[in-house]
């Protein structure tokens, strides 16, 4: 069996692929965060504070529901009629019709 220079260069450019893809995720040398959760804990919990310490001065104007044009919106929804529901087991055979 006689190899050509393409197929030896696919094949080294594969093996090439394969270790820097086992090099990237098995030995653990890729970007992963620390696994220390009390700083990070410590970090989210503090984040919190600080944004609801920023949330707590806001207030909102609610002088639009007394005004006029507020008032005079009408609802346009449309009732919905009930309807009976259907089968209990939809994939159970119909009674009364025959399967010839």
């Amino acid at each position: 069996m006689k190899l050509d220079a393409k197929t030896i260069l696919l094949t080294i450019a594969a093996l090439i692929v394969m270790a820097g893809a086992y090099w990237y995720f098995f030995t653990g040398t890729g970007n992963e965060p620390s696994l220390t959760t009390t700083d990070s804990q410590n970090q989210a919990q503090l984040q919190f504070k600080t944004l609801v310490g920023e949330l707590q001065p806001i207030s909102f104007d609610t002088s639009i529901f007394s005004d006029p044009r507020f008032m005079a919106l009408v609802d346009l929804a449309t009732p919905i009629a009930p309807e009976t529901s259907g089968r209990l087991d939809p994939f159970a055979p119909v009674s009364g019709i025959s399967g010839k």
